[in-house]
């Protein structure tokens, strides 16, 4: 059987450390598996790996296929970042073992006889118990990688590229705090979205409400159906403006203001006739409806605006309240001194 091995998919941090491993094990398993018969319907068993790097979001699955020209079966598969950490050869062995006998299972039935994929897994299992018992002399170490101040990285050192770089800021992140920095990275990464809270008092209903706008957090305040007062609040970089937006919303949690769940919003549709299925003119004029109704449900705490429809004799744009009473009255009051004066409103 001829069976080969190769680390494909890695960064420089990574290629090292564990290529050191695949190597050892691919030149161990080919030499077992030399001993066995020639595979029946193919030349080469061709083992790809890729490192499973906390920092690469975009990875995807391993995969299978064959080449005809070539007659090799090339399968592929992810190994276990976290087995090069320290220094332990055999977690590392293991590692390469467990990732090994994967990229087989995915070996099309088709491809490999029972017997033939038996013999390469046992193959496989006897020469991880062996190479896990002969360390190399110098074992390799992952490196580090690069976490810069706007939310890049890199794998290779600043210094490589200063001429490119300059002096940006920058900060080792060691393969032990890998899985942390990753988690912390993917939610920077994630949309920061808008707090909204409310509260009743006095037969009033206020809100409070705080988003992101550029290098700032807006905090915004008061009575339901109202424009509230505006406060600006610097917070630069996503980390001060998650932190930023948490203090305000325990701010008003602990004043009594609550989020009202999505589930709980009332519909509310603001709409006019049209002639049959409507115009190219009517739907640019739902689009800036929507708009309009935006500013209006925004800028005096109502809800928001969720869409709208045309067709069938009407237009009509949907909005989500909290107190439907309230809100109706608001955005009628807003319709009458608007260019959407004849739009009605009305319950969903």
């Amino acid at each position: 059987m001829l069976v080969t091995m190769q680390l494909s998919f890695t960064s420089s941090d990574t290629s090292e450390a564990v290529g050191q491993t695949v190597e050892a094990f691919g030149a161990a398993l080919a030499g077992a598996c030399a001993r066995e018969a020639r595979f029946e319907k193919i030349g080469e068993l061709a083992f790809r790996f890729g490192v499973a790097h906390p920092a690469q979001l975009d990875r995807g699955k391993g995969r299978a296929s064959y080449s005809r020209g070539m007659d090799i079966f090339f399968t592929e598969d992810w190994l276990e970042y976290d087995a090069w950490i320290g220094d332990s050869w055999p977690d590392r062995v293991r590692a390469v073992a467990r990732g090994t006998q994967a990229a087989l299972a995915r070996v099309h039935k088709t491809r490999l006889s029972p017997e033939e994929r038996a013999a390469v897994s046992r193959a496989i299992e006897r020469e991880a118990e062996a190479l896990a018992l002969a360390p190399p002399e110098r074992l390799a170490a992952l490196g580090p990688i690069y976490a810069y101040e706007d939310g890049s990285m890199g794998f290779q050192s600043p210094a490589a590229f200063a001429a490119v770089l300059g002096n940006r800021p920058y900060r080792e992140v060691p393969p032990a705090e890998m899985r942390d920095f990753a988690r912390q990275r993917e939610e920077a990464q994630q949309p920061i979205e808008t707090v909204k809270l409310y509260k009743r008092e006095a037969e009033q209903l206020l809100y409070r409400e705080a988003w992101v706008d550029g290098e700032a957090v807006v905090e915004h305040a008061g009575v339901y159906g109202q424009r509230g007062s505006v406060q600006t609040h610097p917070a630069a970089g996503p980390a001060r403006q998650r932190e930023a937006i948490a203090g305000l919303a325990a701010a008003a949690e602990a004043d009594g203001f609550r989020r009202v769940p999505e589930d709980k919003l009332v519909g509310l549709v603001v709409s006019t006739a049209i002639d049959g299925m409507g115009s190219a003119d009517d739907l640019k004029r739902r689009h800036a409806l929507e708009d309009f109704l935006d500013e209006v449900t925004g800028w005096r705490g109502l809800g928001h605006c969720d869409g709208g429809s045309i067709g069938s004799g009407s237009m009509e744009a949907f909005c989500l309240v909290v107190d439907y009473a309230i809100a109706a009255e608001a955005i009628a009051r807003e319709l009458a001194a608007s260019p959407f004066a004849d739009f009605k409103v009305s319950p969903a």
